[in-house]
């Protein structure tokens, strides 16, 4: 295949963006408890409901009603959001700015808030400002794998989906773009994202 364009996911594949870098700081360094509340309270289910596009005050209070008792440490969720950075992932910039060198168009796919991307965009400008193009689930209200934010992506940006590959550090995700038809490979590091694109003569 003759690939024009790459689609990237963004969080475990540009950043490493997570909510247990953050309560690892607020509660102290106690890494088992950081865990524990991630795990329990600011859940994965419910970082995905900020991502659908509902307001993340209304997800907030959901949480506050739920565990009366911690509401100073959810609140952290959105006062701290820049904590949850972990920096960028290792090598990628260096393969953005190859793929760029290349004439490679890239573009970003992410399922994130529509409300905190925008702080994820801001402290990591450097990569995300390689994109041509950017969708964010919360701002669409549909998320990955849901066909129809493929379809989205690629109607919104003229994109042939022969000529584009999207990229994905999930399963399910990369299942869903494969379902429309688009190219899709599994993100596992830099270093494995950089042979496939070899493999399949972008690079």
């Amino acid at each position: 295949m003759n690939f024009r364009n790459i689609i990237f996911d963004a969080g475990s594949v540009l950043v490493n963006w997570n909510r247990y870098y953050l309560y690892t700081v607020v509660f102290g360094g106690d890494a088992e408890r950081a865990a524990h509340f991630c795990k329990n309270v600011v859940t994965d289910e419910w970082n995905d409901v900020t991502d659908s596009g509902r307001p993340l005050g209304e997800c907030l209070q959901q949480l506050y009603l739920q565990h009366p008792d911690a509401h100073t440490y959810i609140s952290a969720y959105w006062n701290c959001y820049k904590d949850m950075d972990g920096g960028e992932v290792p090598g990628m910039y260096d393969l953005l700015l190859k793929l760029k060198g290349k004439g490679l168009h890239l573009f970003c796919l992410t399922n994130w808030s529509a409300e905190t991307f925008p702080i994820v965009k801001e402290v990591n400008h450097r990569l995300f400002s390689f994109f041509e193009g950017i969708v964010v689930s919360g701002e669409e209200k549909i998320m990955k794998p849901d066909a129809g934010i493929y379809e989205l992506i690629l109607k919104r940006y003229g994109l042939d989906r022969e000529e584009s590959l999207f990229v994905d550090d999930r399963q399910k995700n990369v299942d869903g773009a494969l379902a429309v038809g688009l190219p899709a490979e599994r993100f596992i590091d830099a270093e494995n994202l950089k042979g496939r694109l070899e493999a399949l003569n972008v690079l």
